[in-house]
């Protein structure tokens, strides 16, 4: 939007509801259209919101913001349109504000937004329909005071029945702007939608549940989403299947985060603890072939070797670790065989005695 006019006289605002007379071209007739209808193109209707009458600008939109409600076009990414757009008249009094509508009033146009939105949720466009949940989100943000201010807590039970109704309303239209965020991978923000309706609606609401839980898997709340997807399915068996899938998909995903782990273990341990023992061997091909990590009792690498005149081994725990290393150099050993060698003779030390 850029602004060609400024009107000297400023007015009342413009919101939803207005009926307006605007131009799109100079010279060109009046037409009349209502903020929020089928008729007025999206970019339109956000720009007139930011006007006077008498203001007049010039308006470039792209995609979904080209395009009115009862419009469709086969490529609606590559779309493009340019507009002077004059805002001529405004009719008193036809502007919708929360604050003044009854609770009827602000439900029914609640409703009629997220009809709207479904409709664009349909055609696949999911911008136009994210916007009209929020707005109709908007009408039900406004709740009554329950609380009397008496003793013993007494309500107000008009105002209760009322506040039921409107959350009643809300239900349904979180639920859809909170799947119109999935589709277009903005999950924290579907995560915060499911959770207004689990947190302050209805705690035991299966689709809220199901959809959080799948929000938690992409976010890596991992825990998290098995206990919203398996109450879920406690709630509703039907669901049992899709609630199996989504629980593949977090145990793909608690594997690939444990791989993770383990690579960052390695990497600590190489710094900090790694000596020479710990660097990769290069198998032989005899490796490839067969590793046998057995001692026989006969082998020159047993943990308690004998001397050369057949006396007993050496006594003291020091003498015992320096033969065990000599023995296993001499016969060749690998490092497999050699550590367990050294933990047999560190379980003796730890138990207080010598091998046996």
């Amino acid at each position: 939007m850029r602004s060609l006019k400024r009107s000297p006289e400023r007015g009342g605002r413009i919101g939803d509801g207005c009926s307006i007379g605007y131009r799109t071209q100079e010279g060109d007739p009046l037409e009349e259209a209502e903020l929020g209808s089928e008729r007025l193109p999206w970019a339109l209707e956000v720009v007139a919101k930011r006007m006077q009458v008498g203001d007049v600008a010039e308006v470039v939109a792209t995609g979904e913001h080209a395009l009115a409600d009862e419009e469709t076009v086969a490529d609606v990414e590559g779309l493009e349109r340019r507009w002077r757009f004059e805002v001529a008249t405004v009719a008193a009094g036809t502007c919708l504000d929360k604050f003044r509508l009854s609770v009827d009033e602000r439900i029914a146009a609640a409703d009629r937004l997220r009809e709207r939105g479904n409709q664009m949720l349909k055609q696949g466009r999911l911008l136009r329909a994210g916007d009209y949940y929020e707005r109709g989100s908007s009408f039900m943000d406004v709740i009554e005071a329950e609380d009397m201010g008496m003793p013993g807590g007494k309500k107000d039970a008009k105002a209760v029945a009322n506040n039921r109704r409107i959350r009643e309303c809300q239900k349904p239209i979180l639920l859809n702007w909170a799947l119109v965020l999935m589709r277009r991978k903005r999950w924290s923000e579907a995560e915060r939608k499911c959770a207004e309706v689990i947190l302050d609606i209805d705690s035991s609401c299966v689709k809220a549940l199901f959809r959080r839980g799948q929000c938690q898997i992409q976010l890596g709340s991992l825990e998290d989403a098995k206990k919203d997807l398996q109450k879920a399915r406690d709630l509703d068996a039907s669901i049992a299947d899709d609630v199996e899938k989504e629980l593949v998909k977090l145990k793909r995903q608690q594997k690939a985060l444990d791989q993770q782990d383990r690579g960052w273990a390695q990497k600590a341990l190489k710094k900090g603890l790694a000596d020479e023992r710990s660097k990769p061997k290069q198998p032989t091909a005899q490796d490839e072939d067969d590793i046998d990590c057995k001692v026989k009792d006969s082998s020159k690498t047993r943990l308690m070797p004998e001397t050369s005149a057949g006396t007993a081994g050496p006594v003291s725990h020091k003498e015992v670790l320096a033969a065990q290393e000599k023995a296993a150099a001499e016969a060749g050993v690998d490092d497999i065989t050699y550590a367990r060698q050294r933990e047999a003779i560190y379980n003796q030390l730890l138990m207080g005695g010598r091998p046996e």
